[in-house]
């Protein structure tokens, strides 16, 4: 039975829950520890900010593809596609091999992996997504609103949708 989460920030700390008890345990799919950590999240006794250091990963890396593993010619890939409204910033991005940065195209790596990937997202690049679309979330107070959660269909493969709403500001602009 899937879980229901009630809002953005419930979700996310699941998704992070499951990362950190990859890292941790080696397998992110034992419920019980990701369990554990995911209380530790709500419960404000771990934050997600404590916890990832993707963009040193990035470096200590060096030229290897993020999502596939390959050397050789890399290019820099936004996770979440600028066309699809993502940041132009160092937390939106990694390197990646020509071969991964075209077959991915202009999804999100959860959109991706969901229709073409057996493997679990790699850990940098899932750490990367849930950072940016948290503080997108934070930074327009809809990180514990039950109510767009719900009337948006918020789940992991719609959980960078967020870049193309705007907000009323943006929409009073428009």
């Amino acid at each position: 039975m899937p879980r229901h989460f009630a809002t953005v920030r419930e979700l996310i700390y699941w998704e992070y829950a499951k990362l950190i008890t990859g890292k941790a345990v080696g397998d992110r799919l034992n419920y019980k520890f990701a369990n554990f950590t995911y209380r530790k999240l709500i419960e404000g006794k771990a934050t997600p900010s404590s916890i990832l250091t993707e963009n040193k990963q990035l470096f200590v890396q060096g030229d290897i593809c993020a999502y596939c593993g390959s050397r050789g010619s890399l290019h820099w890939e936004h996770i979440i596609p600028v066309s699809r409204g993502g940041p132009e910033c160092i937390d939106n991005m990694v390197r990646a091999c020509v071969q991964c940065n075209i077959t991915k195209g202009a999804r999100d790596p959860y959109q991706w992996y969901l229709g073409t990937k057996v493997e679990p997202i790699p850990r940098i690049v899932l750490g990367k997504l849930l950072k940016i679309v948290f503080e997108e979330y934070a930074a327009r107070g809809l990180l514990d609103s039950a109510e767009f959660m719900k009337l948006n269909a918020i789940e992991r493969v719609t959980l960078s949708s967020i870049f193309l709403h705007q907000t009323n500001d943006e929409t009073r602009h428009a």
